[in-house]
Protein backbone atom coordinates (compact mmCIF):
# COMPACT_ATOMS: atom_id res chain seq x y z
CA UNK A 1 0.00 0.00 0.00
CA UNK A 2 2.82 2.26 0.51
CA UNK A 3 4.62 1.58 -2.16
CA UNK A 4 1.21 3.17 -4.56
CA UNK A 5 0.98 5.47 -2.50
CA UNK A 6 4.57 6.45 -3.57
CA UNK A 7 3.70 6.00 -7.09
CA UNK A 8 1.13 9.01 -7.06
CA UNK A 9 3.79 11.30 -5.89
CA UNK A 10 4.03 12.38 -9.72
CA UNK A 11 0.24 12.55 -10.34
CA UNK A 12 -0.33 15.03 -7.14
CA UNK A 13 2.36 16.94 -8.31
CA UNK A 14 1.33 17.38 -11.60
CA UNK A 15 -1.88 18.51 -10.83
CA UNK A 16 -0.59 20.75 -8.02
CA UNK A 17 1.19 22.25 -11.14
CA UNK A 18 -2.17 22.66 -13.09
CA UNK A 19 -3.58 23.84 -10.47
CA UNK A 20 -1.82 26.53 -9.39
CA UNK A 21 -1.56 28.00 -13.58
CA UNK A 22 -5.86 28.16 -13.20
CA UNK A 23 -5.60 29.76 -9.40
CA UNK A 24 -2.55 32.15 -10.69
CA UNK A 25 -4.83 33.09 -13.95
CA UNK A 26 -7.85 33.37 -11.69
CA UNK A 27 -6.46 35.68 -9.53
CA UNK A 28 -4.43 38.10 -11.90
CA UNK A 29 -7.96 38.45 -13.96
CA UNK A 30 -10.23 38.90 -11.06
CA UNK A 31 -7.84 40.20 -7.77
CA UNK A 32 -7.07 43.41 -8.48
CA UNK A 33 -3.89 43.00 -5.51
CA UNK A 34 -2.85 39.97 -7.49
CA UNK A 35 -2.19 42.20 -10.80
CA UNK A 36 1.94 43.38 -10.68
CA UNK A 37 2.59 40.75 -7.86
CA UNK A 38 5.58 37.71 -8.48
CA UNK A 39 2.48 35.85 -9.67
CA UNK A 40 1.43 38.29 -12.62
CA UNK A 41 5.48 38.49 -13.39
CA UNK A 42 6.42 34.61 -13.48
CA UNK A 43 2.90 33.79 -15.46
CA UNK A 44 4.10 34.14 -19.06
CA UNK A 45 7.85 33.30 -18.24
CA UNK A 46 7.04 30.25 -15.59
CA UNK A 47 3.51 28.65 -15.47
CA UNK A 48 2.62 28.66 -18.49
CA UNK A 49 5.61 26.86 -19.85
CA UNK A 50 5.32 24.48 -16.52
CA UNK A 51 1.46 24.28 -17.19
CA UNK A 52 2.10 22.70 -21.10
CA UNK A 53 4.77 20.29 -19.80
CA UNK A 54 2.52 19.08 -17.21
CA UNK A 55 -0.32 19.04 -19.62
CA UNK A 56 1.91 16.08 -21.39
CA UNK A 57 3.03 14.53 -18.60
CA UNK A 58 0.01 14.01 -16.85
CA UNK A 59 -0.90 10.41 -18.99
CA UNK A 60 2.01 8.94 -18.00
CA UNK A 61 1.91 10.11 -14.05
CA UNK A 62 -1.78 8.57 -14.29
CA UNK A 63 0.35 5.32 -15.92
CA UNK A 64 2.91 5.12 -13.25
CA UNK A 65 0.49 5.16 -10.62
CA UNK A 66 -0.44 2.04 -11.49
CA UNK A 67 2.12 0.32 -13.65
CA UNK A 68 4.85 -2.55 -11.23
CA UNK A 69 7.41 -1.09 -8.58
CA UNK A 70 10.05 -2.16 -10.99
CA UNK A 71 8.53 -0.44 -14.16
CA UNK A 72 7.81 2.48 -11.39
CA UNK A 73 11.73 2.13 -10.19
CA UNK A 74 13.10 2.49 -13.82
CA UNK A 75 10.73 5.13 -15.08
CA UNK A 76 11.77 7.41 -11.67
CA UNK A 77 15.08 6.83 -12.41
CA UNK A 78 14.99 8.42 -16.64
CA UNK A 79 12.64 10.93 -14.48
CA UNK A 80 15.49 11.92 -12.32
CA UNK A 81 17.25 13.43 -15.02
CA UNK A 82 15.13 13.75 -17.77
CA UNK A 83 12.69 16.26 -16.06
CA UNK A 84 15.50 18.88 -15.04
CA UNK A 85 17.50 18.35 -18.05
CA UNK A 86 14.42 19.31 -19.66
CA UNK A 87 13.51 22.47 -17.34
CA UNK A 88 16.92 23.79 -18.84
CA UNK A 89 15.76 23.30 -22.31
CA UNK A 90 12.65 25.57 -21.37
CA UNK A 91 14.57 28.08 -19.70
CA UNK A 92 17.50 28.61 -21.79
CA UNK A 93 14.44 29.30 -25.01
CA UNK A 94 13.59 32.66 -25.45
CA UNK A 95 10.16 33.80 -24.51
CA UNK A 96 8.74 35.78 -26.89
CA UNK A 97 10.49 37.14 -30.44
CA UNK A 98 12.78 40.51 -29.25
CA UNK A 99 14.62 40.96 -31.95
CA UNK A 100 14.52 43.11 -34.51
CA UNK A 101 12.97 42.34 -38.21
CA UNK A 102 11.41 39.12 -39.29
CA UNK A 103 11.36 35.88 -37.22
CA UNK A 104 11.95 32.97 -39.51
CA UNK A 105 12.02 29.97 -37.22
CA UNK A 106 9.53 31.38 -34.27
CA UNK A 107 10.44 28.79 -31.50
CA UNK A 108 9.98 30.27 -27.78
CA UNK A 109 9.29 28.81 -24.48
CA UNK A 110 5.64 27.68 -24.93
CA UNK A 111 6.88 25.58 -27.70
CA UNK A 112 9.86 24.28 -25.95
CA UNK A 113 7.31 22.94 -23.04
CA UNK A 114 5.52 21.51 -25.52
CA UNK A 115 8.29 19.57 -26.81
CA UNK A 116 9.82 18.37 -24.05
CA UNK A 117 6.44 17.03 -22.84
CA UNK A 118 5.41 14.89 -26.05
CA UNK A 119 9.59 13.49 -25.82
CA UNK A 120 9.16 12.58 -21.89
CA UNK A 121 6.16 11.26 -22.48
CA UNK A 122 6.80 9.29 -25.35
CA UNK A 123 10.46 8.31 -23.73
CA UNK A 124 8.43 6.76 -20.66
CA UNK A 125 5.75 4.93 -22.46
CA UNK A 126 8.23 3.05 -24.36
CA UNK A 127 10.47 2.60 -21.20
CA UNK A 128 7.31 1.14 -19.12
CA UNK A 129 6.18 -0.88 -21.69
CA UNK A 130 9.46 -2.12 -22.29
CA UNK A 131 10.17 -3.35 -18.64
CA UNK A 132 6.74 -4.34 -18.33
CA UNK A 133 6.87 -6.83 -21.48
CA UNK A 134 9.92 -8.09 -20.17
CA UNK A 135 9.31 -8.73 -16.67
CA UNK A 136 6.40 -10.57 -18.43
CA UNK A 137 8.65 -12.70 -20.64
CA UNK A 138 10.99 -13.19 -17.88
CA UNK A 139 7.91 -14.93 -15.56
CA UNK A 140 7.09 -17.12 -18.37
Amino acid sequence: MKEKVTQLIPFLVTLTVIGFRYISNWCIDSISFCYGTWVHQISLSATKPLFFFSLFILPITIIVAFVPRQSFNSWLRFAAWAIPLSFLFIANTAVNFTGIGMDFFPFYRDDAARLAGQVFTGVSIILIAWKFIAARCHQS
